[in-house]
């Protein structure tokens, strides 16, 4: 058994293996008639994939087009329309990652500047309340994520790797995390248009 990712790439990928698999039976086919009537079935197939406009000259030119692409401008048949030209896709300039890379996606990368900007903060209590708030945020992200359970020690330890530094932090202190209570809807009764009426 093979997978796909064991095969060669689909050159068009919206018609799928199969339809490419018929293309390049075209082109072991050595009789020159023979092979012109099966490109000529294989275009009718290719448009049963939207047959509205199967009939449509414009579309028709694209399958034909769209044949001669899959087959790398190989196949020598009769086509009713004229061949496309071979354009080689040339990438000019790479655009640079602005954003950087993170290595903890789940913290985010203002994460990393506020604990950057948290260790420069020479008041060593205005330090330590700045880091305690810090890792309550980093839990509170890590648990939004992840939706699992994680161990304040690990909080701490990712914290203090990100600073690059020793800060000599008490791993066995605990961050509380507070959820809020989700807002109850109101629940609301569809008033009746119907009048009591006695019965005398």
């Amino acid at each position: 058994m093979k997978y796909n990712t064991e095969l060669k790439p689909l050159i068009i990928p919206e018609y799928g293996r199969h339809i490419h698999s018929m293309v390049d039976s075209l082109l072991s086919i050595k009789d020159s008639k023979k092979r012109n009537e099966q490109a000529n079935v294989l275009i009718n197939i290719m448009g049963n994939l939207n047959p509205h406009l199967r009939d449509v000259e414009e579309y028709r030119h694209k399958l034909w087009d769209h044949l001669f692409i899959m087959c790398n401008h190989k196949l020598d048949i009769e086509s009713p329309y004229p061949k496309p030209e071979i354009k080689k896709n040339e990438l000019k300039q790479r655009i640079n990652n602005t954003q950087g890379t993170v290595r903890n996606k789940h913290y985010g990368k203002l994460i990393i500047m506020l604990i950057k900007e948290a260790v420069k903060i020479e008041d060593t209590k205005l330090q330590t309340y700045a880091l305690d708030q810090i890792a309550k945020q980093m839990k509170r992200s890590y648990l939004n994520w992840n939706q699992t359970n994680v161990q304040d020690s690990q909080i701490w330890a990712d914290l203090e790797s990100f600073s690059d530094k020793d800060l000599n932090l008490d791993f066995n202190k605990i961050i509380p995390v507070f959820q809020q209570n989700p807002i109850r809807k109101k629940t609301f009764y569809k008033k009746s248009n119907r009048k009591n009426y006695q019965k005398k």
